[in-house]
């Protein structure tokens, strides 16, 4: 009997990863991950839990609980209980269009239960604004990286972001330093200042920002004491209303000179994060950084110039909707499971089980979203060989997570990572248990997702899994844990329209685009600023076909921004995902047109000839559908334009003179 059970296991094991391109053992992994993925409908709208351990599973019913996006522990509402071991899947049909849920599905094993996460989205709306964010600067680069730094933040406020911009003074040390407390002071400010119905909800730190260390005799993350006391705690600087005592003493004598913690040193007690976290926070710091001879300046311009060509999708940094790993430690492992399937779904899921250099398997296989190693300290030299093909990385090893020394032979190494000119542009130090960040597959950003698992803890059980070895309570809500890189870094690329132009007709603008080359767009979505980093107003209720678009009410110190929106498919759902914008001010856009008064187009509408009369020296001219599409576009050399061949219909005429142009519009008859 024993053996016969053994064959069923491992043909429905086998069975199951014939499925897939990953391995997946349900007698060990399956018994802390429900292997879950979603897919739905519009109409009538639904949501279908597709089970992925079916194959394997013959005992162990399914439950399924549902929450709305970013709910806590209480919010958790049971819309199913027992569903049978053979369940392949189950549907949610009381869910709207344009909603948004989480869902928890549970297998009830005799070990402890399994649990699977999901966010899911039916055409959810990613393209409105998505509200503040603090960027804090260290200003000794204030000047040399300025022309970076208004990139960056155009960039921030063409994704939806309005930016608070905060430049502090430069850490002197790796030590801990009481300017922490002034430029906590200065995040608090930012903070409280804004309004309540738009608080910051990420924060960006960006050069050598003073260093906050908080902790002292909890168990190390990898279990080795040398790794206990004060460690890296830019969580300090994101928990705008948490209680950082600093009377506890912590020396044994046997470690890190920077971990040493003493009374009143600005090293903080708490080994756990004192409350929820106000803002997802990240860090690019790359001082004292020795695998490189260029400078940290030109490191981080680098890094600067990286995100920007990733936003606009510039060529070769598409990165696809694949994401992988490699096997490694078991709560790693489990991070890949709850994680890379719900965002990629199972079919893009790929698996590393060869020899080679780990880099050079991601330069042959990817591009990817994602890549987890999920053990092993990576190394530099294979990164500077080939790359890193993935947007976000990461691994779990001891050491060579902790960031906030000088590069040395382990400690510093993962900002080395992100300062190597690859397409990395996050990473994580997964042995944290930061090993559960599903949402991005709903075009949530990298950092909210690792807030999310930050803040989870036995009390609040915000995202419940089942403990395990290295990843229990114990090291959970640490106040180390860290992201790397810019926290609002979304997956999920759309490439953005182009050529922004305009023109006046009387009292109104009329704004034309080049139309994005991404496939699966579904519109265009307009929006007005009174000011080039203000909070832009979406003018379009729905994304719109056209590639042109009237406002009749503008002022010349407006700002205009356009952005491909794309229907996207992701291992849980849908969502409406915009591109990057394209921007620019209606003075800039127009300046250069004719006076209304200067240019007469007779008759309209017209049949069979258009006379142009107009001051101006017209050297060329085009004819513009309503879709945006040039139909015809010719040299200017008489003042009558043939339109015979013409359909009958709309059109735009644009007439250039050497130095400026005008649009009108006509109608063919």
């Amino acid at each position: 009997m024993r053996i016969l059970y053994t064959l069923l296991i491992l043909f429905l094991t086998i069975q199951l990863q014939a499925q897939f391109n990953f391995n997946y053992n349900f007698n060990s992994t399956g018994r802390r991950v429900c292997l879950v993925q979603s897919s739905v409908i519009t109409s009538p709208p639904s949501v279908t839990i597709e089970f992925l351990d079916k194959f394997s599973n013959i005992s162990e019913p399914y439950s399924i609980k549902r929450r709305g996006l970013n709910g806590t522990n209480s919010d958790w509402v049971t819309l199913a209980s027992n569903l049978p071991p053979t369940s392949i899947n189950w549907t949610d049909t009381t869910v709207s269009l344009g909603g948004v849920y989480e869902y928890q599905v549970r297998r009830s094993t005799t070990s402890g239960d399994a649990i699977g996460h999901l966010t899911v989205g039916v055409n959810y709306d990613q393209t409105n604004y998505k509200g503040k964010m603090i960027l804090v600067v260290d200003n000794s680069f204030q000047t040399s990286l300025s022309a970076e730094i208004i990139q960056l933040k155009k960039d921030l406020t063409n994704e939806g972001w309005n930016v608070i911009e905060l430049y502090v003074p430069r850490a002197t040390t790796w030590e801990t330093e009481a300017s922490i407390v002034t430029v906590k002071n200065s995040i608090v400010t930012a903070y409280n200042s804004a309004p309540n119905n738009d608080k910051p909800t990420h924060l960006f730190l960006l050069g050598h920002i003073p260093i906050a260390r908080s902790g002292q005799n909890a168990i190390a993350p990898d279990n080795h004491d040398v790794n206990k006391g004060a460690r890296g705690s830019d969580c300090y600087y994101a928990d705008i209303d948490g209680i950082f005592t600093d009377t506890a003493t912590y020396n044994p004598g046997n470690i890190n000179s920077l971990a040493i913690n003493l009374p009143n040193d600005f090293k903080w007690d708490q080994d756990f994060i004192p409350s929820s976290l106000e803002m997802a926070f990240g860090r690019v710091d790359f001082a004292n950084i020795t695998s490189f001879s260029i400078s940290e300046e030109n490191l981080l311009r680098g890094y600067l110039t990286r995100l920007h060509n990733y936003r606009i999708v510039a060529n070769g940094l598409d990165m696809g909707e694949k994401t992988a790993f490699r096997t490694g430690y078991d709560n790693s492992n489990d991070g890949s499971y709850r994680s890379l399937i719900p965002i990629s779904g199972a079919s893009n899921v790929d698996y590393y089980s060869g020899s080679l250099p780990f880099p050079q398997w991601v330069q042959n296989n990817g591009p990817y979203q994602i890549f987890m190693q999920n053990s092993l300290v990576p190394n530099l030299n294979d990164w500077n060989t080939y790359g890193m093909d993935a947007t976000i990385f990461s691994s779990d090893q001891s050491y060579w997570g902790y960031w906030e020394e000088a590069e040395g032979f382990t400690y510093g190494k993962i900002r080395a990572l992100l300062a190597a000119n690859t397409k990395c542009l996050g990473a994580i130090y997964t042995t944290t248990a930061i090993n559960t960040f599903h949402q991005p597959a709903m075009g949530e950003t990298m950092g909210w997702s690792c807030k999310r698992i930050m803040d989870h803890n036995l009390t609040n059980n915000l995202l419940e899994k089942q403990q395990q070895s290295y990843d229990t309570s114990e090291f959970w809500n640490r106040t180390h844990f860290q992201y790397h890189g810019d926290p609002t870094l979304r997956l999920f690329q759309v490439k953005p329209a182009s050529n922004l132009q305009a023109s006046v007709l009387g009292s109104q603008i009329t704004l034309t685009w080049n139309a994005s080359t991404e496939t699966g767009i579904i519109g265009y979505h307009v929006y007005k600023s009174s000011t080039e980093f203000g909070i832009y107003t979406k003018l379009t209720s729905i994304p719109i076909s056209v590639l042109n678009y009237t406002d009749s009410s503008y002022n010349t110190t407006d700002w205009y921004m356009v952005k491909a929106i794309k229907l996207q498919t992701t291992g849980s759902g849908t969502y409406l995902n915009p591109s990057i914008g394209i921007s620019n001010n209606a003075a800039s856009l127009t300046t250069e047109s004719f006076d209304f008064e200067t240019v007469t187009i007779l008759p309209n509408p017209a049949k069979e000839v258009l006379l142009i009369h107009c001051i101006e020296n017209i050297q060329s001219y085009q004819i513009i559908d309503l879709q945006g599409k040039v139909i015809l576009e010719q040299a200017f050399d008489k003042n009558s334009i043939n339109i015979s061949q013409l359909e009958k219909g709309v059109y735009f005429i644009k007439i250039f003179s050497s130095d400026k142009n005008s649009t009108r519009k006509f109608i063919k008859n």
